[in-house]
């Protein structure tokens, strides 16, 4: 195998079982919430989560993608990127807490002004992080990043999950963020041990990139967030909980296997800029690679949430069951733009990606004020429509760029659909003879059956399309025939 494929396989591995650590923390923290706090509580908690998502958007200047996509970075660039966000970041944390009352009153949650306030303090911490842990990623060097991650996780999840359990509030979430956020830029400074300072002249280059890319954060932030500002400014704090909680549900299992492959894809995609058509093949693969990982997880968490939701998170969420199944369904869609987006910064063509979510964030805030009126599950429903019809743009402007075809898309995904229709009829078996009386064992052998199913007929369906797309043969020949090989040795000895 060729060296630069086992690095990117050894650094998506590490970032995998690091990102499953944080996401079972993750949800044993939700869990705890579910089972301690009111639906009103999660509404309160909603409006925490828009301002944490707020300064996850206004902390991504694209210094990161600046640096990975230089061929040569100087410390100059490390201290002009730190400047940058430093000083964004101080001035964003300066008026947020000045507009904090007024947007708690915009929103109907009093309790949200204090929030904001206390919660400015994360885009200091975010500013002072050190810009130089981009170099361990671009050479996909995750040994140490992987520490810091399950260090400031272990000890910000345990905090929220104290607080929740003894104080039973939405503090437990706020306190939490500000403790991970404070540890992960003092071990970002521990790391690399560089010293950082002020680059007021000749940072206009890297200017010219971060501008439009903030930019770009904030208009993509409207498709984000928006939906739930809507829902706070037209609905009640109940449902606005409800809404958000079915939302974070249901993007733990993006979380727990897209994401750390996702982190990995930029880096290792970044050295084909000057090729489109090698860039295009890649990410071809790289559609392949994560359709072939997650639409299983969405055709069965869909099929199963009547049987999930109630046993994870309590029988009194079961009103969050068709939410939902609706987010799960937009997750997918999600994970198909996320990666098509990083294409756009890949050609440098940050200019062209702040246009298209200009255009794609009038069309979703013109739709989202229409139906304000309708109930919430339908007001869900047209939100993952609205997901889709994002896509398809996205997909057109992409096909101009550099001829990414939608109807070769659809092609490459027939086998992966042919494997999750097996596992939906055996589930459907399972389900027809009702074989245990236990709810609980039911649910376990439909996972693991569903599992099995689904990775016997992948495998087979790829053995026989290999011959005929080169995705599936890299499929076979990257991941599959090693396994193979592994396996009979194992076997033999």
């Amino acid at each position: 195998m060729h060296v630069a494929t086992l690095k990117i396989l050894k650094a998506s591995m590490l970032l995998l079982c690091v990102s499953w650590y944080s996401r079972l923390l993750s949800a044993i923290s939700i869990i705890i919430l579910a089972r301690n706090l009111s639906k009103y509580d999660f509404g309160v908690l909603a409006g925490c989560y828009i301002v944490q998502g707020f300064f996850n958007v206004l902390s991504n200047v694209g210094s990161n993608q600046y640096l990975i996509r230089k061929n040569k970075i100087s410390d100059h660039d490390i201290n002009a990127a730190w400047t940058i966000n430093f000083i964004s970041r101080s001035v964003i944390a300066v008026l947020i807490f000045l507009s904090s009352e007024w947007v708690a009153e915009y929103m109907q949650i009093p309790e949200m002004a204090l929030v904001l306030k206390v919660m400015s303090l994360s885009a200091i911490f975010i500013g002072l992080q050190s810009p130089a842990i981009n170099l361990k990623e671009k050479n996909l060097d995750y040994g140490q990043l992987s520490i810091l991650e399950i260090v400031t996780k272990s000890i910000s999840s345990t905090t929220s999950v104290v607080i929740a359990i003894v104080f039973q509030s939405y503090w437990a979430i706020v306190i939490g963020t500000l403790v991970y956020n404070g540890l992960y830029s003092f071990g970002s400074q521990f790391i690399v041990r560089r010293k950082l300072t002020l680059v007021l002249g000749n940072i206009g280059e890297q200017w010219q990139f971060s501008k439009w890319v903030l930019l770009k954060g904030v208009i993509n932030y409207i498709k984000v967030a928006f939906d739930k500002i809507i829902i706070a400014k037209c609905y009640s704090v109940t449902e606005l909980g409800l809404y958000n909680f079915a939302n974070e549900a249901s993007v733990t299992a993006q979380q727990f296997v897209i994401t750390p492959i996702n982190k990995v894809l930029y880096p290792s995609l970044s050295g084909y800029v000057n090729d489109k058509k090698q860039l295009l093949d890649k990410v071809y693969k790289s559609i392949v690679v994560l359709c072939c990982l997650y639409l299983p997880i969405v055709f069965g968490g869909v099929y199963l949430a009547d049987s999930i939701v109630p046993a994870v998170f309590g029988p009194q969420w079961v009103e969050a069951i068709p939410l939902f199944q609706t987010f799960l369904v937009m997750t997918f869609s999600g994970i198909l733009a996320g990666v098509l987006t990083d294409v756009f910064t890949l050609l440098g063509e940050v200019k062209k990606q702040f246009y298209y979510e200009s255009f794609t964030s009038i069309v979703f805030l013109i739709i989202v004020v229409g139906i304000s009126s309708v109930n919430l599950y339908d007001f869900a429903l047209y939100r993952m429509y609205i997901a889709y019809l994002m896509l398809l743009i996205l997909f057109g402007v992409l096909n101009r760029i550099m001829s990414l075809s939608l109807f070769k898309t659809v092609i490459l995904l027939i086998p992966i659909l042919l494997s999750s229709a097996c596992m939906l009829l055996l589930l459907f078996l399972i389900h027809s003879f009702n074989i245990s009386s236990i709810s609980l064992v039911n649910l376990a052998m439909s996972i693991i059956g569903g599992a099995l199913v689904y990775c016997s007929s992948t495998l087979l369906l790829i053995y026989y399309v290999k011959q005929f797309s080169d995705e599936y043969d890299f499929l076979y020949k990257t991941f599959i025939h090693p396994m193979l090989i592994a396996f009979k040795h194992r076997v033999q000895s």
